[in-house]
C-alpha cells in the first residue's frame, strides 16, 4: 500500500500499542486506511523518512496524548507537524484523543480533544462515535453512541500510580535533600518515564508542605512558544496576575512570594520543551532565584538531556552547576511485577521469563515493555517479534547520519566506551547515554545489551 492511500495517522507512545491497536482495527472497520508504524514499517527502512511521509499525506491525524506522550520526543515532533500541516492544507485535520487524563499538553487549552476516559465499553462507544463524527466535521449531538461492532480495549489503568519497591526508597532520597534546602534534578535518560514520580513528588510535597506552597510548572512543548508564551503559560500554572509576558516578570512574582515568607517548592517537569532560549532564560532565573532565598525556595527539576546540559555544559558557568543530582533507578524483578504486569493482570511470567527479558533488554524500558506485549498477544519467541517490528530501528534514528556512521560503527565493535562521566566530553558517547543506548556498569560506559548492540551494527551495517 502506498503512503498516499492512507486516511489516518495515528501518533502514540509504545506503552499504548494494544489500545492504539484496537482503535486503529475499529477505524478500518469504518473504511479509513489507518497508518500505524508498528503495521507499516518494516526491517531496513528509515524510519523517520517513512513516518513523515505518512504524516504529509495523510487526511486526518489522531494523537493519543497522554502523560507519558508530553515527555516523548518523538510525539512532540509528530504534533509539531500536525501544527504545521493544518496551518497550510485546509484538508487536514488533526483531533488529539485523551483518556481520562488530560496532561500538560498546551494545545488542549483551545483544541477540543476526544475523551475515551478510561475505555469502559460504554464510554469507549460514545468517545469512537464524537470521533467519527470529528473526521467528517460534523458536530457529536446530545447523545452521541455507537451501536455497532467494535473491538474493545482493555480498561486503562490510571498512569498516577503509588510508587513501590526502590521507587520509594529513591523518593525517601528526593525529600532527605529537600528538608535540608538542597535544590535537586532528577535525571531520566531517553524512553523512561518520569509521570508516576512527578505524582508521587507533587503528593508527597503537598501532604508534607501543604497544597498551597507547592507549585507545578510545565513549559509548553511547541518550538514556536516565543518568551511571552512560554512564560505566559508558567505565570498562568503558578497562579500568578495576567499579563505576565517576560522571564524577569515570571521570576520576580515568585519574588515577591518569597520575600513575603511563602516557603515554595516549586517542581518543573518538561525542561526539554519549548526553544533554547526560553529554558536558558528560565534556568537563569532560576539561578537567581535560588541565590536569593535558599532557604525560602525549594527546587525540584525533573528532565533529560537539555537539563543535565544546564549543570555541565559549561562548567562552574552552567545556570545550574549548584544543584544536587539524583538518576532515576533501572527495573528490576520486583517493578517488572509490580509496574508494568499491573497493567496486564492476565498475564503470567515466572521469574526465569522475567529475568530473560531484563537480560535481552538490558532494562531498556520501551524494548521490556514491547517484549511484554508480545508475550500478551500471545507471541511465544517474543525475541524474534521484538526484532522483527519497527523499535528496534527507532532506536538509532538519530544516529543515522554519515558523520556519525563511521566513529559509531567503532564504538559498536567495542565492549567498554570509556570511563563513565556525568557529562562525557565525546559527543557521540554523550548522545548514546542520553538515548538509552548505554550505560554504566561499574564505572564503564557499556552497551545496554547485546540486542542494541547487534541492532546497531545491522542497521548501520558496520
Amino acid at each position: 500500500m502506498s503512503q498516499r492511500d492512507y486516511d489516518i495517522f495515528i501518533s502514540y507512545r509504545t506503552a499504548h500499542r494494544q489500545w492504539v491497536e484496537a482503535l486503529a482495527f475499529n477505524l478500518e472497520a469504518q473504511g479509513y486506511k489507518v497508518f500505524l508504524d508498528a503495521w507499516a514499517i518494516s526491517g531496513g527502512q528509515h524510519f523517520t523518512r517513512v513516518i513523515f511521509d505518512a504524516l504529509s499525506k495523510a487526511k486526518y491525524a489522531l494523537l493519543l496524548a497522554t502523560p507519558d506522550a508530553a515527555e516523548s520526543g518523538w510525539v512532540q515532533d509528530e504534533y509539531e507537524y500536525m501544527h504545521n500541516l493544518s496551518n497550510t492544507r485546509d484538508d487536514f485535520l488533526w483531533i488529539p484523543l485523551v483518556l481520562g487524563e488530560f496532561p500538560a499538553f498546551p494545545f488542549l487549552s483551545n483544541v477540543q480533544a476526544i475523551d475515551f476516559g478510561n475505555s469502559q465499553p460504554e464510554l469507549y462507544r460514545v468517545a469512537f462515535q464524537k470521533l467519527l463524527l470529528a473526521l467528517k466535521r460534523e458536530p457529536p449531538g446530545a447523545r452521541p453512541y455507537f451501536a455497532g461492532t467494535l473491538q474493545l480495549p482493555e480498561v486503562v489503568q490510571s498512569a498516577a500510580r503509588a510508587l513501590v519497591g526502590q521507587e520509594c526508597s529513591f523518593l525517601d532520597g528526593v525529600f532527605s535533600y529537600l528538608d535540608a534546602s538542597s535544590p535537586l534534578m532528577i535525571l531520566a535518560q531517553a524512553d523512561t518515564s518520569t509521570q508516576h514520580y512527578i505524582y508521587a513528588v507533587r503528593q508527597s510535597a503537598e501532604r508534607r508542605y501543604g497544597a498551597e506552597k507547592v507549585l507545578h510548572v510545565f513549559p509548553p512543548a511547541s518550538t514556536r512558544a516565543d518568551s511571552s508564551a512560554y512564560f505566559g503559560q508558567l505565570a498562568e500554572q503558578c497562579g500568578f496576575a495576567a499579563g505576565i509576558s517576560e522571564s524577569w516578570e515570571w521570576a520576580n512574582a515568585l519574588r515577591k512570594r518569597l520575600m513575603q515568607g511563602q516557603e515554595t517548592l516549586l517542581l518543573v517537569t518538561g525542561f526539554e520543551n519549548g526553544t533554547e532560549l526560553a529554558r536558558a532564560e528560565l534556568a537563569g532565573e532560576l539561578r537567581s532565584l535560588l541565590e536569593e532565598h535558599p532557604f525560602e525556595l525549594k527546587l525540584v527539576m525533573i528532565g533529560g538531556e537539555r537539563l543535565a546540559a544546564m549543570k555541565y555544559q559549561h562548567g562552574t558557568m552552567s545556570f545550574l552547576n549548584k544543584l544536587e543530582e539524583m538518576r532515576l533507578p533501572p527495573a528490576n524483578q520486583r517493578d517488572v511485577r509490580e509496574i508494568y504486569l499491573q497493567r496486564y493482570p492476565g498475564l503470567q511470567l515466572d521469574d526465569a521469563q522475567v529475568q530473560a527479558m531484563l537480560d535481552f533488554t538490558g532494562q531498556h524500558p520501551r524494548l521490556l515493555e514491547a517484549c511484554l506485549q508480545a508475550t500478551r498477544q500471545g507471541q511465544s519467541d517474543w525475541q524474534t517479534c521484538v526484532r522483527h517490528g519497527a523499535l528496534p530501528s527507532q532506536l538509532f534514528t538519530r544516529f543515522r547520519s554519515d558523520a556519525d556512521a563511521v566513529p559509531l560503527c567503532g564504538l559498536l565493535k567495542q565492549d567498554k566506551l570509556g570511563k563513565y562521566d556525568a557529562w562525557p566530553q565525546d559527543e557521540l558517547v554523550r548522545r548514546l547515554y542520553w538515548q538509552n543506548l548505554i550505560t554504566d556498569c561499574r564505572g564503564q560506559f557499556v552497551w545496554r545489551c547485546d540486542f542494541i548492540r547487534e541492532t546497531g551494527k545491522e542497521i548501520l551495517g558496520c
